[in-house]
């Protein structure tokens, strides 16, 4: 088995929503509805029960390297020992956020506890909630490590999420035409029943684009044939 660890990016756009009970009072504090929007299923088994995908909106927009650090104190010093953090921009209309987007936070209880642990060992500062309430439609870009196992030469498996696989692509494509290449395979294919995202892997000195596919028992034929379909869609964007 072939496995790899990369720095990159995700791009996605997604419905977020407010916490507030959960959160430091009057911190601003989102997480993300349906994590997998374009996968109509059940909820992932994880996601029905603890918190996943929760973003500490921070009133100063702090480095990648300062979040990591951060993480590994609390991971060290706290009962927090799986608890994995990313540098996030969040995308509302024309305001942009900046944000630590968390994963493995055991309970909603228990997000409050993790802010202050940031704050004590990091010094961050939060933004304020203000009077913004509900629900909201966000352009999400996180900067985070990938650590995949190679299926062929252009197929990954996500060795840290489950049912998480990325296809590459040939090129860099705009998320509008991402987006409605997306929807046109959808109408095109029997197994329209999968999330689809922008992914960017940085290794060798190169630039590597992907699409992140999240489906449950997918194929690697079926796999490879959406590669196909992504490369055909966007090669007849530029005839």
């Amino acid at each position: 088995m072939k496995t790899r660890e990369v720095v990159g990016t995700v791009l996605k756009e997604e419905n977020m929503e407010i916490l507030i009970e959960e959160a430091l009072p009057k911190t601003l504090v989102l997480h993300i509805i349906n994590p997998f929007p374009g996968f109509h299923g059940d909820m992932p088994p994880e996601q029905a029960i603890k918190p996943d995908n929760i973003f500490f909106i921070t009133k100063e927009n702090y480095s990648w390297e300062k979040i990591i650090r951060t993480t590994n104190k609390i991971k060290q010093n706290s009962k927090f020992k799986n608890l994995d953090a990313s540098f996030a921009t969040i995308m509302v209309g024309q305001t942009k956020f900046f944000a630590i987007r968390t994963h493995h936070i055991p309970t909603f209880s228990d997000i409050a506890r993790v802010q202050e642990l940031f704050a004590e060992y990091g010094g961050f500062r939060f933004a304020k909630r203000g009077n913004r309430k509900g629900e909201m439609p966000a352009s999400i870009k996180l900067t985070k490590f990938f650590e995949y196992e190679m299926l062929s030469d252009f197929c990954f498996k996500d060795l840290k999420r489950n049912h998480m696989f990325y296809i590459e692509l040939p090129g860099h494509i705009r998320w509008n035409d991402f987006k409605n290449i997306t929807y046109a395979i959808k109408d095109d294919i029997e197994y329209r029943n999968f999330d689809a995202a922008l992914a960017t892997f940085f290794k060798n000195e190169n630039v590597f684009d992907t699409v992140r596919i999240y489906k449950p028992g997918i194929t690697r034929e079926e796999l490879h044939n959406l590669r196909e379909k992504y490369i055909n869609r966007i090669r007849d964007l530029h005839l």
